[in-house]
C-alpha cells in the first residue's frame, strides 16, 4: 500500500479546479433545467393586501422621498400594522419610468416584527396609456412562525384605494 500524498503543481491545481468548476456548473444547470421542465407553469398564491399611509413627498432632485407613516396588511397567513418610520425613494428616469425603493417595518397582530423592502417599476405606455405598476417585495424576520417569508419570492400589483398606496402581494410558488 502506498501512503504517499501525490504532489500537484499550481498548474495541476488550476486544471483540476477548473474541471471541478465545470462539473459543478453542469450539475447546477442540469438541476435547474430539471426544475423548469418538471413545472414550466408559473403559479402564485395571494399572500397579503398592503395599504400604506404616506406623508407629502420631499423633493431631492430626481428622487422624491415619501415618508410612510403607517398602514395595515392582511392575508390568510398574517396580518397587522405598518409601523411609522419607513419611506419610499421614488426616482424618475429620463425615459419617464418611475423606480420605487421602499423600506418598511411590519408588526403582526401577534407582536412579531417583519422587515419588508421592495423595489418596483411604474411604466406608462405611450401607445395605450396603460400603466404597468409592479413591485418585488423581500421579507426578513427572526420570527419562527413567519420564517417562511424569508424564503419566498413575491410580486405585488398596485391597486387603487382612496388615500392609500395599495398592493395585492402574491407569493410565487
Amino acid at each position: 500500500m502506498n501512503n504517499t500524498i501525490p504532489k500537484f503543481s499550481r498548474r495541476d491545481l488550476a486544471t483540476y479546479g477548473a474541471t471541478a468548476l465545470v462539473a459543478l456548473g453542469t450539475a447546477t444547470v442540469n438541476s435547474a433545467s430539471a426544475q423548469t421542465t418538471q413545472n414550466p407553469e408559473l403559479k402564485s398564491e395571494f399572500l397579503l393586501e398592503l395599504l400604506l399611509d404616506t406623508e407629502p413627498a420631499m423633493n431631492a432632485g430626481t428622487t422624491n422621498i415619501t415618508p410612510v407613516s403607517g398602514g395595515t396588511f392582511n392575508g390568510p397567513k398574517l396580518k397587522g400594522t405598518v409601523l411609522p418610520g419607513g419611506a419610499d425613494w421614488v426616482t424618475k428616469s429620463p425615459n419617464g419610468d418611475i423606480h420605487l425603493n421602499v423600506r418598511i417595518t411590519l408588526l403582526t397582530d401577534d407582536e412579531q416584527l417583519i422587515y419588508m423592502s421592495y423595489t418596483g417599476l411604474i411604466h406608462r405606455s405611450m401607445k395605450t396609456g396603460a400603466t404597468y405598476w409592479r413591485v418585488r417585495p423581500v421579507f426578513e424576520t427572526a420570527s419562527e412562525k413567519y420564517d417562511f417569508l424569508n424564503h419566498l419570492v413575491a410580486v405585488g400589483v398596485s391597486k387603487q384605494v382612496r388615500g392609500k398606496v395599495a398592493y395585492d402581494v402574491h407569493e410565487i410558488l
